[in-house]
């Protein structure tokens, strides 16, 4: 009786107070990172009309009603971060009360209604995690209260608003809130599964504490079964009460056997004597049921299998693909607001099969894209592409990634999955991680700082690198950096260099782009993160190693360059065969016939790389790391291991070009190493 007598003392405090204002509905983070679009919404659910004069919001932001602020019976009054932006989005028909001092935390707060008296009349605790709604944190929906007669304080009364289709700022400021309830609703909770992981043609009893204020009227177990034959209707089976009373009883119910290879996705109902229903999971969160699949693991090959489902985006069509048709569907970089699709993992070892529902899954060049929940992530993972560009690039990049790693430089964890998708198998796939918040966590750096994709195709600094963290701000940080160390010379420009830089790192990322002859990791293609709250310094993060190993456009097939000069990438450096005189500056961007490979220097590698001081360090961590990684000895076992995992995957009339392929990677560090150190006695002498 704990959850109850909870719930009706809330509820009796609030009612103490004698006013009817409570905090309804909270837009605390938009999607998008538009943080303008942060709102608070009150409403007055009582028969009169309430002056809010004086009135204020306090903890997490602040706002103090004007006099004459008055909020009429069944009226709705909001409190919004940004005017403009709010306006734009949702118009002006919401009354707008104003603008709060501060801003609503991502991870949860406290917020506080006060009278005029300063007696506190509504809170709320809300949070980014369960069992509070999860699509209030960034995907799309509002946090919105369900019954105004029931705490605030109560993640029970909290709901999700309607998701739209894609990925975009919903809610209904000013509105009747759409998980609105006149009555509290029962609640559902301590939910068991029995078996926990169910085999082939056997039984699940599902099991919940249902609880409500009054009286529970009935619970039911719905469910749906989706199998190699396509995707059944949802069927209800009445729960029946095992234990408690009325008030809060403990119900199961029975999912019928399913043959092998299905999909169960199941919810509960509960419906309570004053006619209020609840559906658990709730239909509007991320996560619409709970789900099961009856699979054995049949994995014999080398690396995981991986089964993928787009979910309805996929209509019709078999689940997994073991015997189903499957078909090509889904919208090339549309992201659906409400995640539908599911992933099953079935490892090398003959382990326990893995099922991650629901996944979102974003179309993308030479493949998709997963998005996991944040409470269901893969190996701390949020976002991971799975993608097949060229049969070299599937193994250059994860060996890219392993020296990088190895040399001590925060890099995309990077495997191979066989992989089916919408029941068609699509053979063997690179998935690597995608730099995001959960990499800079998973990394131990602060996942509010600044993150930034380098591309090549954009126009100046701020066209180059395309903003992935605080969407909304500006590039002011990194115009600052680039002008503060291209307006500084010698000592007073390594000074900066120190202050503003993590150093060891870009060194260890600009001598490993050097040892795989990462000719377009310079200039372009990696991420670049600045620590705003921390160290204040910026480290360099690599991606997209598909032309390195000797590969380039218009590369011979045996990759056998091994020459790209250890100026390469400098403020100085000249295209092969350039008639420059020594010391000009180097174009901006640029090639020449039989010279595919060359590349203007980088915002970054041009100035650090030339800088006398910097350059003396990069040129002794370069020497240790082709005196202790890129060696023989600690390459060849990785590119061993890597050519016998995926030996299994390849067809026989493309297995000479993969061992060509591998004997070019045991070339390279030999090459490559061989040119490296020649060099570098050169600079010596």
């Amino acid at each position: 009786m704990v959850g109850l007598v909870t719930a009706l003392a809330g509820f009796a405090a609030v009612a103490a107070h004698g006013a009817d204002v409570v905090i309804n509905e909270i837009m605390y983070h938009p999607p998008q990172d538009r943080q303008g679009l942060q709102y608070i919404e009150l409403f007055n659910p009582g028969a009169a009309e309430v002056d809010l004069s004086g009135w204020s919001l306090r903890k997490g932001v602040k706002f103090t009603f004007r006099k004459n602020s008055r909020l009429a019976a069944g009226g709705f009054i909001v409190v919004c971060r940004a005017t403009n932006d709010f306006i734009e989005r949702y118009g002006a028909e919401p009354r707008l009360a104003g603008e709060f001092s501060g801003k609503l935390s991502h991870s949860g707060e406290t917020l506080e209604l006060s009278d005029a008296s300063h007696r506190l009349i509504d809170t709320v605790k809300y949070s980014d995690r369960a069992p509070w709604p999860l699509a209030a944190d960034g995907g799309s929906a509002a946090l919105e209260r369900i019954s105004p007669r029931a705490p605030g304080a109560d993640p029970a009364n909290w709901g999700s608003s309607v998701l739209p289709r894609f990925v975009a700022p919903a809610g209904t400021p000013g509105k009747t809130n759409d998980v609105y309830s006149a009555h509290p609703p029962p609640t559902v909770n301590e939910v068991e599964r029995i078996p926990p992981d169910p085999r082939p043609g056997q039984p699940v009893i599902i099991r919940a504490t249902v609880t409500d204020m009054v009286s529970v009227q009935d619970a039911a177990l719905l469910f749906r079964v989706f199998d190699t034959r396509g995707t059944k209707g949802e069927t209800t089976v009445p729960m029946r009460r095992v234990g408690g009373d009325d008030a809060r009883g403990r119900y199961e119910g029975t999912i019928p056997p399913q043959p092998e290879g299905s999909l169960v996705r199941y919810r509960i109902r509960a419906s309570g004597k004053s006619g209020a229903v609840r559906f658990q999971p709730p239909p509007n969160d991320l996560r619409a049921a709970w789900s099961f699949a009856t699979f054995r693991n049949t994995n014999e090959a080398r690396i995981p299998f991986a089964f993928v489902w787009e979910g309805a985006a996929a209509q019709e069509s078999s689940v997994w693909g073991i015997r189903g048709r499957g078909f090509a569907s889904g919208t090339l970089g549309a992201e659906r607001a409400r995640p539908e699709g599911a992933l099953l993992l079935m490892g090398p070892d003959g382990g326990s099969v893995q099922l991650f529902d629901p996944v979102r899954v974003t179309r993308r060049n030479s493949g998709f894209k997963l998005h996991f929940p944040k409470d269901d992530t893969l190996q701390g993972m949020a976002a991971v592409n799975v993608i097949f560009e060229t049969a070299r690039s599937t193994l250059s990049e994860p060996l890219s990634f392993d020296l990088y790693r190895m040399a001590g430089v925060p890099s995309p964890a990077a495997f191979h999955w066989r992989v089916w998708l919408n029941g068609q198998p699509r053979g063997h796939q690179l998935v690597f991680e995608q730099p995001d918040k959960s990499f800079l966590t998973r990394h131990h750096r602060d996942d509010s700082g600044n993150l930034y994709k380098l591309i090549w195709y954009g126009n100046g600094v701020t066209g180059q690198h395309e903003k992935k963290t605080n969407l909304q701000g500006d590039h002011e940080d990194l115009i600052g950096l680039i002008r503060g160390i291209e307006e500084s010379h010698g000592d007073d420009q390594w000074r900066f260099i120190e202050k503003n830089f993590n150093v060891t790192n870009f060194i260890d990322y600009f001598a490993v782009n050097m040892c795989i002859q990462n000719w377009d990791g310079f200039f372009n293609n990696y991420f670049t993160y600045h620590d705003v709250r921390g160290t204040g310094r910026w480290e360099i993060y690599p991606w997209d190693e598909d032309k390195t190993w000797g590969d380039y456009d218009g590369a011979s097939l045996r990759y056998d360059w091994y020459s790209m000069p250890l100026t390469f990438g400098m403020n100085g450096d000249q295209p092969p065969g350039s008639r420059a005189r020594p010391g000009a500056a180097s174009p901006r961007m640029g090639m020449r016939a039989g010279s595919m490979w060359w590349r203007a220097p980088g915002w970054f590698s041009g100035p650090l790389l030339a800088n006398a001081q910097f350059r003396k360090r990069f040129l002794i961590r370069l020497r240790e790391i082709v005196d202790t990684l890129f060696i023989p000895q600690e390459m060849t076992p990785i590119i061993d291991a890597l050519e016998h995992r995926l030996e299994p995957e390849i067809a026989p009339q493309s297995m000479p070009q993969f061992r060509r392929d591998i004997q070019s990677f045991r070339n390279q560090v030999a090459g490559r190493r061989q040119f490296i150190l020649g060099e570098l006695e050169k600079s010596a002498k």
